[in-house]
């Protein structure tokens, strides 16, 4: 294990993600209050980055309560980014705003009336960037989150480089808490 630790400060401003609250999910609605929270990363107790992020989930056609809650949660560094650019970073370890739990895996695994799984979403911390097969450097309008959290391109490249000094390697574990605040 790691002395770094991870501590995300949501606003709860944050949750007011709709333009016109009364308006079915869009593009153009979902798009209020975006990037507030902050993300601090820490080695002991010295602040090494600082950033701000997205943390509700605010796609349009996603589920609000797929949003991580606050309390404890821990990243997965470089996991396999799929449809993703980037160096990206899988969460782990927590629950969702309506008490599913996401595992070591990244996922929560939803399951149907038979009980039989139905899918595995996965909770990801990564960039702003288009999904593939969009070409890479293709930055979305503001980040759109599924319950992830999402930094600029640029920070997440820089919050990268400082893992790479620190040795982290892919699936080292960093421990992390949200809370919120007003």
């Amino acid at each position: 294990m790691n002395d770094l630790f991870i501590r995300i400060i949501r606003k709860k401003i944050s949750y007011n993600y709709k333009r016109y609250p009364d308006k079915p999910d869009a593009w153009d609605n979902n798009d209020l209050n975006s990037s507030l929270d902050d993300f601090h990363l820490y080695v002991d107790e010295s602040l090494l980055f600082s950033d701000k992020v997205q943390t509700v989930a605010n796609i349009p056609g996603g589920r609000f309560l797929d949003t991580i809650a606050p309390g404890s949660f821990q990243i997965k560094c470089f996991v396999e980014n799929r449809s993703f650019y980037g160096r990206i970073h899988g969460i782990i370890n927590t629950f969702d705003m309506d008490g599913q739990k996401i595992n070591e895996n990244s996922i929560e695994i939803v399951k149907g009336a038979n009980g039989a799984p139905l899918s595995y979403t996965r909770w990801l911390m990564h960039d702003d960037q288009k999904l593939k097969p969009n070409p890479p450097n293709q930055i979305t309008r503001i980040a759109w989150s599924a319950g992830c959290f999402v930094h600029s391109k640029a920070n997440l490249e820089a919050l990268n480089i400082i893992l790479d000094s620190y040795k982290i390697m892919p699936n080292d574990i960093i421990n992390g808490e949200l809370i919120e605040e007003e």
